[in-house]
């Protein structure tokens, strides 16, 4: 994950309360999340102090593992009624593959949404397990070539070709060229 070093502290110390907060309401212990993410409990004990730096793969594996959509482990606590959304001012998450993305909307109603801005520059391979049960995509091309989608099922999108595909199985997002993309990520009765 990374962010300006201002913020960067904010959001993690953020995430680190909401994953808290989850895995306590749920009844699980750090071993529990653990079993169920596939992540040490030092890793997890981390990110719940706000000290870790996790990438986008880890934080879906923690998301998955508490059965909450990634956006919930971002969002604000009360989102406004209406608000201007400034050109990647989103909170900024990285990846090693060097994806980077910026949510700009989580929608927390029991039809969750969320919304990114993402980076792909040339040669990014940005691999997932695939989201929450019953997860859907639609990845807007803005800029450069990408190829997105469930793996074997992948399309090439140039700017202004979107794709729709069931996210909730194996999928990623390739840079052919450098791009960027708007990716609203639906869930279907996922609790917030």
């Amino acid at each position: 994950m990374t962010s300006d070093d201002g913020t960067a502290g904010e959001l993690s110390a953020r995430i680190g309360r909401v994953v808290r907060t989850y895995r306590t309401q749920q009844g699980f212990s750090l071993g529990d999340l653990g079993r169920a993410t596939g992540l040490s409990k030092t890793i997890l004990a981390k990110i719940e102090r706000g000290d870790g730096n996790p990438s986008i793969e880890t934080l879906q594996r923690v998301a998955r593992g508490l059965s909450v959509p990634l956006g919930a482990l971002l969002a604000e606590d009360q989102a406004p009624r209406s608000r201007k959304i400034a050109a990647r001012s989103g909170d900024a998450l990285g990846d090693p593959s060097g994806m980077r993305a910026w949510l700009l909307h989580a929608e927390g109603r029991d039809h969750r949404s969320e919304l990114f801005e993402l980076d792909l520059p040339a040669g990014t391979d940005q691999r997932t397990d695939g989201h929450l049960p019953g997860a859907e995509e639609v990845v807007v091309c803005l800029a450069g070539r990408l190829r997105v989608g469930p793996v074997g099922a992948e399309v090439e999108l140039e700017p202004g070709d979107a794709a729709w595909f069931a996210a909730d199985g194996p999928h990623h997002y390739e840079g052919v060229e450098d791009g960027r993309a708007l990716d609203l990520v639906l869930y279907a009765g996922a609790r917030a």
